[in-house]
C-alpha cells in the first residue's frame, strides 16, 4: 500500500481538479479541502463514505468511480489526521505559485467559502468565542477578496493571508475540539487576527 492509499499524503491540487473536470467540473478543489475542513474542524466525523456520498450530490449525484471515491477517500483520511494531530505541515488545498495570482487568490477564497459553509453545517448550535467569530469574520471577507495583480507586493500579501487562514484553520479545529486528545492548540504568537 501506498502513502496515498493509507491517506497520509493529500491529493495534489492538479490532481484533484483534473479528477472534478472529468467528473463535471461541478466544483472546485479548493472549496471542497475548505467544506471538508469546515466540517471536521465544527466537530463533526462523517466517515468516508458519507463524505463520498456529500461529494458526489455536490457533482449533481453522479455514482463516483473507484479512482474519485479513492481520491476523495485519501483527501478525507488525510484531512481529518493531520487535524487531529495538529499538524502544522496541513496546507489549504490551493493552485501551485506557478499559477496566476487571479486563480490562486480566486482558490483561497473558494476553500474560505467552502470552510464557512461547511462549519456552518457542522457547529450550527454551538457557543463560539469573540476569537472564533473574528476568525470566521476574517474567512467571510477573505471569501471575497479578487485579485489579479501580479506584483511582488500583492504575492507578499498573498502569502500572509494564505499563512493567516491555514493557522487559523488549526486554531478553529483546537477550540473546537478540545475535548480530543489529538487537538493540539495553536501558540498564541502564531494565531494573531488579520486586519
Amino acid at each position: 500500500m501506498s502513502h496515498n492509499e493509507l491517506g497520509h499524503e493529500p491529493i495534489p491540487f492538479d490532481e484533484l481538479a483534473d479528477r472534478l473536470v472529468e467528473l463535471g467540473g461541478g466544483s472546485h478543489p479548493s472549496e471542497l479541502h475548505g467544506l471538508l475542513c469546515g466540517l471536521l474542524a465544527g466537530g463533526e466525523r462523517p466517515g468516508v463514505e458519507a463524505w463520498q456520498r456529500q461529494v458526489a450530490g455536490m457533482l449533481g449525484d453522479e455514482p463516483l468511480d473507484e479512482v474519485s471515491l479513492q481520491h476523495f477517500a485519501v483527501m478525507y483520511e488525510s484531512t481529518r489526521s493531520q487535524l487531529e494531530r495538529g499538524d502544522f505541515g496541513i496546507q489549504v488545498l490551493l493552485p501551485d505559485d506557478e499559477e496566476s495570482m487571479e486563480q490562486r487568490t480566486e482558490a483561497l477564497g473558494l476553500w474560505c467559502h467552502g470552510f464557512l459553509s461547511g462549519f456552518g453545517e457542522s457547529a450550527a448550535n454551538k457557543q463560539l468565542s469573540d476569537d472564533l467569530n473574528g476568525i470566521l469574520h476574517d474567512f467571510s471577507e477573505i471569501a471575497q477578496i479578487q485579485e489579479s495583480d501580479e506584483s511582488d507586493e500583492t504575492e507578499r500579501f498573498f502569502l500572509e493571508v494564505s499563512e493567516y487562514v491555514r493557522m487559523a484553520l488549526l486554531n478553529v479545529f483546537a477550540e473546537m475540539n478540545s475535548d480530543e486528545e489529538t487537538a493540539a492548540p495553536v501558540p498564541a504568537a502564531e494565531s494573531g487576527r488579520l486586519h
